[in-house]
């Protein structure tokens, strides 16, 4: 683990978005917005949830926690609305200072440029935590994800055949990085 890397506490402001860490309290934002969803669910690895009462993020809060991996609420800064979550899927170590981003955003929320807006700020993030490589992939049909990874100055590094089992088949995933420039030599 990379000295002082996780702040259970940290927060990311952009111009339009807080980034807070998840709370057991988002629960009916990310049901609305994500886990009572197809749409979103689609690509998105979560499963599908039909009744609100059923909807909790208390096990994804306390594993981000326990694993000292950083869960963020996508918070409109304007309402205070949860939009959705960006968390990161991967924690560096001693030898790798690489991280992995995911991340969904509720429909209505679409094409209007936050999930750019948060992915940029998360990457600015764990560059100013000591990452050297970002990564995130997506399903190759899921091309949105893509093009938001491009905007956010990530170089598309290929396919990985039958990388994730989902929906009850095997899907390929189109892979991105990008690097830290302050490492760059």
């Amino acid at each position: 683990m990379i000295p002082d890397f996780y702040d259970p506490e940290a927060k990311i402001e952009t111009k339009r978005l807080l980034l807070r860490p998840l709370e057991s309290g988002d629960s009916k934002a990310i049901f609305r917005n994500i886990s009572h969803d197809r749409d979103v669910l689609r690509y998105y690895l979560a499963p599908y949830i039909e009744r609100e009462e059923e909807a909790s993020v208390e096990g994804t809060v306390n594993a981000c926690r326990t694993q000292k991996m950083y869960c963020f609420a996508v918070v409109l800064r304007e309402t205070g609305e949860v939009i959705g979550m960006l968390n990161q899927c991967s924690s560096p170590n001693r030898y790798m200072h690489t991280a992995e981003l995911g991340y969904a955003i509720g429909k209505a929320y679409w094409n209007k440029g936050y999930t750019t807006e948060a992915l940029r700020a998360a990457i600015d993030f764990m560059f100013a935590r000591g990452i050297h490589k970002v990564t995130c992939c997506h399903i190759t049909e899921n091309t949105a994800s893509g093009r938001v990874m491009q905007k956010c100055g990530m170089i598309y590094e290929g396919i990985r055949k039958d990388e994730l089992y989902y929906h009850d088949r095997y899907w390929d995933t189109a892979n991105y990085y990008v690097l830290n420039p302050d490492d760059e030599g």
